[in-house]
């Protein structure tokens, strides 16, 4: 029987392998995430994690990976250990890691690099597909790779990087960074990882013990004072967090105790071996223990709940790639609105310059993309607009957040792509927002109507409609309850004149005859295809709010 069992837990819960399902949003593991999507997402080549042993870099590799699986745009590719004998051997790795087939022996390194670039340039400009090499362990990378990762860099266009590069490292990767300036240079985001306060730490410790629970909420299996001691041990370092919770539940089991105490801890740790400095371990954990009483005294004198971190003011990264997409929601200002008054105020505000989306990254700002609120071509279509045009809504609705759901993906669901422009106006139309990679659930998230730039192909297409709702919120639900087996579909809310605002919710890959798309509706289940039909014309006034001709049709 598994010693968690006894527990009433249905999963290990401090196992150390790097279970996605036991990520804890940490404040600067959340943050690195962010950044790193965002980077990947604008496609700025050279991304660098550095970290001591233990701080978490492996299970951020395969956080990262696990957000990008069903994103049919991005392809990941990792290499877990990059210890490699030769430029030779790292270079087929990689080509045979993209192309999926066997390099012939016979191929010279000229020419396995022609099959990479060849590769590169088909899935980044033909296909519009962003591919990333994700390296961990990057402190075994041999110089020669270095020099070959800094060649692929080179592959590029007049706006992105063909390639995307993620390396996480210990902290020795510095010395070979500092030794090789030609490749460091190149480095457009670099994050350094440090261990976790003593907030995080006990949030760390709940978090993946309501991870591993199953029925109703357990009793707390750790004292205050026991998380001290654990903290004091570990110095903040996940690994060794995970690794003394282990065996201070080991040892409470043997012992037939029902709680984990300090003193439980402080045996455990004589007889672990931690690199935390063991020298006045009585004196500090007391003086740990007297401060966890007074502010917890404090605490219940208080008239409020104590808040440990400050609220963190939304920032926006302002980033040259959507520079020049950039959609205010400038001509709608006039037109009749569906929220509060609260709300028009937020939409109509103007965009200050020390808005911001995430915290501040490397990531270059193009100013001359923020200078510019509006093309030319914009101003002149916001002059021909059309008397049917001023009744556009402002707001798409409302959506209610539910468990594991975020801004991002709400943003990515809604407009069928994460634009910086989106988020920006997402946040300020929702005042109450102070992080958004905190959000409550429940929370009601006010989305803004931001026309997109629709793109139409100069051939007819077809696309198969399942369903159709009258609200965003019911639009959302749909998305929610449709099963994951079943082909992938996506929403594109629309407007016009004759129906008013509609979300339609259609096969995520359109098609250019109607014979394969009506194959395709066929194909579906039955509780799917029962309303669904075939669609290939729009209403001549129709505004989108979603790129109908979004991604490769099928």
């Amino acid at each position: 029987m598994d010693y968690y069992k006894i527990l009433n837990l249905s999963k290990e819960p401090f196992s150390n392998s790097p279970d996605p399902e036991f990520f804890f949003q940490s404040r600067q593991h959340l943050g690195c995430l962010q950044k790193l999507e965002l980077s990947l997402r604008l496609r700025r080549g050279l991304n660098v994690v550095i970290g001591d042993v233990g701080t978490g870099k492996t299970t951020l590799c395969r956080q990262l990976i696990r957000r990008f699986a069903r994103d049919e745009e991005i392809e990941t590719h990792l290499v877990l250990d990059p210890t490699f004998s030769s430029p030779s051997e790292f270079l087929i790795t990689v080509a045979e890691m993209l192309e999926g087939g066997k390099i012939p022996d016979t191929a010279n390194d000229w020419q396995v690099k022609e099959v990479i670039k060849q590769y590169l340039f088909r899935k980044g400009i033909q296909e519009e597909k962003t591919v990333v090499l994700i390296i961990d362990e990057g402190q075994k990378i041999p110089v020669f790779c270095l020099e070959i990762l800094r060649e692929f860099l080179n592959y590029e266009t007049n706006e992105y990087k063909l390639l995307q590069i993620v390396i996480f490292a210990q902290k020795e990767f510095e010395n070979t960074l500092r030794e090789h300036a030609n490749f460091a240079d190149r480095i457009n985001l670099y994050h350094l990882l440090g261990p976790l306060n003593f907030r995080d730490t006990r949030l760390m410790i709940q978090f993946r013990l309501q991870q591993s629970q199953e029925g109703p909420k357990a009793a707390p299996l750790f004292s205050y004072p026991a998380l001290c001691a654990i903290y004091r041990a570990s110095g903040g370092y996940p690994r060794k967090i995970v690794n003394l919770c282990h065996r201070s539940i080991l040892t409470m089991i043997i012992q037939n105790r029902r709680r984990v105490g300090w003193f439980l801890v402080r045996s455990c740790v004589k007889r672990a071996v931690f690199s935390g400095p063991p020298k006045k371990w009585r004196r500090a954990t007391a003086m740990a223990f007297i401060g966890v009483v007074a502010v917890t005294m404090a605490a219940g004198l208080a008239t409020e709940k104590f808040k440990m971190l400050v609220p963190w003011k939304p920032k926006v990264q302002k980033a040259a790639k959507f520079g020049n997409q950039a959609l205010t929601v400038n001509p709608l200002q006039k037109k009749v609105f569906t929220g509060t008054s609260k709300d028009r105020a937020a939409v109509q505000s103007p965009e200050t310059p020390s808005q911001k989306l995430l915290p501040e990254t490397k990531i270059e700002e193009s100013t001359a993309a923020r200078e510019k609120a509006v093309t030319e071509s914009e101003v002149q279509a916001s002059r021909q607009m059309s008397h049917q045009e001023r009744d556009l809504p402002l707001l798409l609705g409302r959506v209610t957040l539910k468990r594991k759901e975020t801004l991002w993906k709400l943003v990515e669901k809604v407009y069928g792509v994460f634009k910086n422009q989106h988020m920006k106006s997402l946040i300020r139309i929702n005042p109450s927002i102070d992080d958004p990679d905190h959000v409550e659930i429940g929370q009601s998230i006010s989305v803004p109507a931001i026309p997109a730039r629709v793109k139409p192909l100069p051939l007819k297409a077809w696309w198969v409609k399942i369903g159709e709702k009258d609200t965003l919120e019911e639009a959302i639900q749909s998305l929610r309850s449709y099963p994951d087996d079943a082909p992938p579909i996506r929403l594109i809310p629309y407007w016009n004149n004759r129906q008013g605002l509609k979300f339609a919710i259609v096969l995520k890959r359109y098609f250019l005859d109607e014979a394969s798309a009506r194959n395709q509706l066929n194909s579906l289940p039955p509780s799917i295809a029962s309303d669904g039909r075939i669609l290939s014309l729009w209403d001549k006034e129709t505004v989108f709010f979603a790129d109908p001709f979004l991604g490769r049709p099928a």
